[in-house]
């Protein structure tokens, strides 16, 4: 029941975030930027750090959040196919369906990929 949740409260705060996007037109980067440091922020933990980087540990803090990643990917699929139609009342094509599914999948991925690089 708690992932159901945090998927619901992810898809609301997710139009939110579009509608942030859209609004800020000469500040897209910014709003991407803080978007990339929340992701950080809130899946990575301080304290876990180990003493020296090791192919085990960085495998460990990939597998410690793949669950709450795997509801924030979901949600941005979903926040990507509610967008277009609350907006423009129609379906994304499916070019825009593949750009939706790689950016929601990709950028989450690289994020976290590289966090655990650093320990976290």
């Amino acid at each position: 029941m708690a992932n159901v949740i945090r998927l619901v409260l992810t898809v609301v705060f997710g139009l939110f975030w579009m509608w942030v996007y859209t609004f800020a037109e000469g500040a897209t980067v910014l709003v991407i930027f803080g978007s990339i440091l929340t992701l950080c922020v809130c899946c990575c933990r301080a304290g876990d750090e180990p003493k020296e980087w090791s192919w085990d540990h960085y495998f460990r803090c990939l597998r410690r959040c793949r669950v709450a990643l795997l509801i924030l990917i979901i949600a941005l699929i979903l926040i990507g196919l509610l967008w277009p139609i609350l907006t423009g009342g129609a379906m994304p094509a499916g070019a825009a369906l593949t750009r939706i599914v790689v950016a929601a999948i990709g950028s989450v991925l690289a994020v976290r990929l590289i966090c655990c690089l650093y320990g976290h």
